[in-house]
């Protein structure tokens, strides 16, 4: 697990995490106003989109692969980002926030590379593998938009909470609050300068199994692991579907076999 901190932009490369920092601290400021996002990220990324005048789809569902996190791409114009909704809730909104960064670079750096080739996110790059620097930077700038140091620091006055000795229920009440993965709460606790990197470590050989258990007893960060494989969206869809019901745009017959098609795919979707 000690892979994560290695993996890390803080650790990696000190001068390019302060800049991503600072890009996280702006974007925050101008497109959340510095509120804790948690699993609004969703609605902050489609407002971000459409800010830029570009047709934006959402796309939610269950895929059996959960190494699969997320992917994004560009067609004909349209900007969309798949999460797959078969993953904890804390890693679907982490996913979203590390694909917001390659969307960022596309809008305000002209990075070309999204609209060529997509990015496509794997379970192991937010886990421990983050090998590309794109994806370290991508991974630094969601745990600092979703955890950011003004409301960290706030919250630890809030909830009182003490970084001697840390435990493992410090870490879940970071989880509770921000909705952010296990690692990803470490690493942040070590950006700020609260825990140092021997906490750190001991903190993430913490085995899974363990984890869970804690969870279990506490409660502590149990809503954001939840997995919602019922959960279905497929963008605009639907609306567009009652659009053109209201517009009469379409024989009666044609509109009854496409909505009944679309629950027949979102049916066997649930049932994976």
């Amino acid at each position: 697990m000690c892979r994560v901190l290695d993996n890390s932009l803080f650790v990696k490369d000190r001068k390019k995490y302060i800049k991503i920092s600072e890009c996280a601290t702006s974007f925050n400021s101008l497109y959340n106003k510095n509120n804790i996002i948690q699993d609004d990220i969703f609605n902050v990324l489609e407002n971000y989109v459409a800010r830029h005048d570009m047709p934006f789809e959402m796309l939610r569902y269950p895929i059996e692969d959960t190494d699969l996190c997320a992917c994004t791409f560009i067609r004909k114009g349209r900007m969309f980002v798949m999460i797959n909704s078969a993953l904890p809730l804390s890693k679907q909104i982490f996913a979203a926030a590390h694909e917001l960064y390659h969307i960022y670079c596309y809008f305000e750096e002209h990075n070309s590379e999204l609209l060529q080739s997509g990015s496509i996110l794997a379970s192991s790059i937010i886990d421990e593998e983050a090998k590309e620097i794109e994806d370290m930077e991508a991974n630094a700038f969601a745990a600092i938009l979703l955890a950011p140091k003004e409301r960290l620091d706030e919250q630890t006055d809030v909830y009182n909470l003490s970084y001697k000795n840390i435990s493992v229920q410090t870490i879940l009440k970071i989880i509770d609050i921000f909705a952010i993965p296990y690692k990803a709460a470490v690493i942040r606790l070590l950006e700020e300068d609260r825990i140092d990197a021997k906490d750190a470590k001991k903190l993430l050989q913490v085995t899974e199994e363990e984890i869970s258990k804690q969870m279990k007893l506490t409660g502590k960060a149990a809503r954001w692991q939840e997995i919602h494989k019922d959960f279905v969206r497929f963008g605009s869809l639907s609306e567009l579907m009652y659009d053109v019901e209201q517009m009469d745009a379409v024989r009666d017959e044609r509109l009854s076999s496409d909505k009944s098609r679309l629950t027949e795919i979102m049916k066997n979707l649930r049932k994976q």
